[in-house]
């Protein structure tokens, strides 16, 4: 079997929560994400979120749980306009890892900056 129709495509990316309505409102708020559901399979809450065909899961951190297997290393979210989401996340008080997002030729650009859990998070224009 090919992997090429074994792995079709991201279901979601999940991201831990040490609070999880601060995420919520994060995600819904300032970077448009669509709430799809919430549930508890078990011990941790787990909410959905969609944005333009991506579904993230953020996932509650419970009992003081560490991140021994990581928060995520970067979620890359596709903007139209750089420069106008960069003042839109400053508008938010979002922290910022950068002042100017770094060029990569041919107009395409990145900028990295912080979710409300710490999560390491790109904005992209290509």
């Amino acid at each position: 079997m090919e992997t090429k129709s074994l792995f079709t495509g991201v279901e979601h990316i999940g991201i831990k929560a040490l609070e999880m309505e601060k995420a919520v409102q994060f995600y819904t708020e300032v970077l448009g994400f669509k709430f799809l559901h919430r549930i508890k399979p078990g011990e941790v809450e787990l909410v959905f979120l969609e944005l333009e065909g991506t579904v993230v899961e953020l996932v509650e951190v419970a009992d003081g749980q560490t991140f021994e297997d990581g928060v995520v290393n970067h979620l890359a979210i596709r903007v139209s306009d750089i420069f106008k989401a960069i003042e839109h996340l400053k508008n938010h008080h979002v922290e910022l890892t950068a002042s100017e997002p770094m060029s990569l030729g041919e107009g395409r650009y990145n900028f990295f900056f912080r979710g409300p859990n710490g999560e390491k998070l790109e904005l992209y224009q290509g």
